[in-house]
């Protein structure tokens, strides 16, 4: 059944295209989660929607969202007065909620405790507890790459973000896990290392000239240098890989295991 919007709790009559999504319930506001995603749209010149998501069945007994969504709105127009904000309550299944946000957005923002993924179509992010603004200001942003359509997509986002934030971007390219190439082969996906790094960054440098690189090349798995990367740095973003919908097991070991151990927040790319 496909998802039910309210009309009454739209604040704007914008389009949803190109938004940063946000998803709360009757959980306490995340100020934190709020705040990131607010200067993320800021940044990037992007809007954001605010969603109430309720299960059916409870959609009339539970308590009214009023309170939840004035609160996020003050967070985020904290952030920018001129920030377009859109809310929505809507009500239905979890899966087929995130099917229909997918369709609408450019970023769907999570916190780290939410198990579900959106589908492929979609870059998702995740935040756990990140540092003050400030603080995050001069870190830089990781990426890392294996040499797939994934990867372009990662480095989209990341060039992207590292300009608008006025920062360096540090380009980690590993080898995968033999585990992993072989199910990559098994499951109709190109071999890793298919595209050399010097090459996949040249064409992006030229588009970003202004933007300073550094690159970290090494065989193995990227598990443990990209969490210790994001102890100091102000975004992760990594590509996803395998095929599937709202499971982790739509995702490549190392997206996987990031979006749990990261310790900065780690936006997990859609395909090219």
């Amino acid at each position: 059944m496909k998802p039910e919007l309210s009309t009454d709790l739209i604040t704007s009559e914008w389009s949803a295209d190109g938004a940063v999504v946000v998803c709360i319930d009757g959980s306490p506001v995340r100020p934190d989660v709020i705040t990131w995603a607010a200067e993320f749209a800021h940044r990037h010149g992007l809007w954001m929607r605010i969603v109430f998501v309720a299960p059916s069945a409870d959609l009339n007994t539970s308590a009214s969202p009023t309170g939840l969504f004035m609160e996020a709105i003050q967070i985020a127009e904290s952030v920018s007065p001129d920030l377009r904000i859109r809310t929505d309550l809507i009500s239905g299944e979890n899966t087929a909620i995130l099917t229909a946000l997918t369709s609408e957005a450019a970023l769907i923002v999570a916190t780290q405790d939410d198990p579900a993924a959106p589908g492929p179509t979609c870059s998702f992010a995740r935040v756990g507890t990140p540092r003050e603004s400030s603080a995050a200001a001069a870190l830089p942003v990781v990426v890392g790459l294996d040499g797939s359509a994934y990867s372009e997509s990662a480095l989209a986002i990341a060039f992207k973000e590292a300009e608008a934030a006025n920062t360096e971007l540090v380009v980690v390219h590993a080898a995968p896990p033999e585990a992993e190439l072989r199910r990559d082969v098994a499951s109709g996906h190109s071999p890793q290392h298919s595209t050399p790094l010097t090459w996949q960054l040249s064409g992006w440098a030229t588009l970003y000239p202004g933007v300073a690189i550094r690159q970290i090349e090494f065989d193995g798995p990227s598990v443990a240098i990209l969490e210790q990367l994001s102890t100091e740095a102000r975004l992760l973003v990594v590509g996803r890989r395998g095929r599937g919908s709202f499971d982790d097991t739509a995702l490549g070991t190392t997206s996987s295991a990031m979006i749990r151990k990261a310790h900065c927040p780690v936006i997990v790319a859609s395909e090219a």
